[in-house]
Formats: C-alpha cells, sequence, structure tokens
C-alpha cells in the first residue's frame, strides 16, 4: 500500500500501479481506516486491480478522488470503475448517470448497501431515475441492506438500456468484515 495526497485529499493506494483502477468510496473509512484498507488489499490481491481509496468526508471529496483515480491511472481513464456503499453507492450510480456531462468514462459502477432513503452526497439529491442508457457502463446493485430497493432499482435501470445486474448479497464478498 502506499498513501498518496492528491490536492486537498488523503488516498490510499493498493495493488500494482500498472493494473486497471477500481475507485473504493466506503464510508467506514471515517471511522475505522484499518479495515478499509484490509478490505482493500484484498480486492486488490484477488481481484488484480489497483485499489484507490480516499479518505472522504463530502460530495467534493467523492469528485476529487474521481480525479485522482483517472490522472494516475496507467490504463485510458475512461476504464475507471467505482464501487460505493451506503450513501456513497448511491453517488457511484449518480456518477454513471452524470458521466458524459462529467467528461468522464466507466467501466462498471456497483451499489452496496443502497436504500431508497439514501441520498448522493455529490448532489444532495435523491438518485433519479436512470435515463436512457447512452454508455456502455456496466452497472450492479447488491442486494444487501434494502433487496427490494435493489431489485426495482436494477429494474429501472434494465429499463433505460443499461446492462444492470442484481448481485445476491450472500454472493457479495467485498465487506470490511469478511463475515458480514
Amino acid at each position: 500500500m502506499t498513501s498518496a495526497q492528491a490536492p486537498g485529499l488523503h488516498v490510499a493506494v493498493h495493488g500494482h500501479p500498472n493494473l486497471d483502477t477500481l475507485l473504493l468510496w466506503h464510508p467506514a473509512v471515517r471511522t475505522d481506516a484499518d479495515a478499509v484498507g484490509a478490505l482493500a488489499s484484498r480486492i486488490a490481491t484477488r481481484s488484480g486491480v489497483r485499489v484507490v481509496v480516499p479518505a472522504w468526508e463530502d460530495g467534493r471529496d467523492l469528485l476529487r478522488s474521481v480525479r485522482y483515480a483517472r490522472q494516475t491511472a496507467v490504463h485510458p481513464p475512461d476504464q475507471l470503475s467505482v464501487v460505493g456503499y451506503g450513501d456513497a453507492g448511491i453517488a457511484a450510480l449518480s456518477l454513471a448517470q452524470h458521466q458524459r456531462r462529467l467528461g468522464i468514462g466507466l467501466r462498471r459502477v456497483t451499489c452496496v448497501d443502497g436504500a431508497a432513503d439514501l441520498t448522493d452526497p455529490i448532489s444532495g439529491q435523491p438518485l433519479a431515475a436512470p435515463s436512457a442508457a447512452p454508455v456502455e457502463t456496466a452497472v450492479d446493485v447488491v442486494a444487501s441492506e434494502d433487496p427490494a430497493w435493489a431489485a426495482t432499482t436494477v429494474t429501472a435501470w434494465r429499463a433505460a438500456g443499461w446492462a444492470a445486474t442484481l448481485v445476491p448479497a450472500d454472493q457479495f464478498t467485498w465487506r470490511v468484515n469478511p463475515s458480514q
């Protein structure tokens, strides 16, 4: 693991720098950075990716972390994958929706522990209904905290033309505590 300082943002990087980049947005980085670091290390080792973990407080930090991950990627920056937990998962979905407007491209976004009552920390708004898919970004929603919301969300994304997948909670292993 290496630690780096992006302008106004502390990030930890796990994995080899020449690998594809996965940006990991986990709210527990604020309270248990070591556990999130261990998760990032497991992901990097088992998945063969470079994992960038920002110490984020708000939506501005999340956007700065996207910029950092893209600027430091060896591979094309539009091949970035983003995994977000809780409200950061909602932010990952929103990022997918707005990537063209933001001038970025994403390979895949994953929302873990999403729910209807969470808002996007970047916009401060609830997640909008997805519009037609102008890009080929894969979308995964893990059926964990609110399985009904996850299933409804995937159905809406598919109806809008996105390649969306509902991931059963028991098949998702990227948890801070492997027993979760």
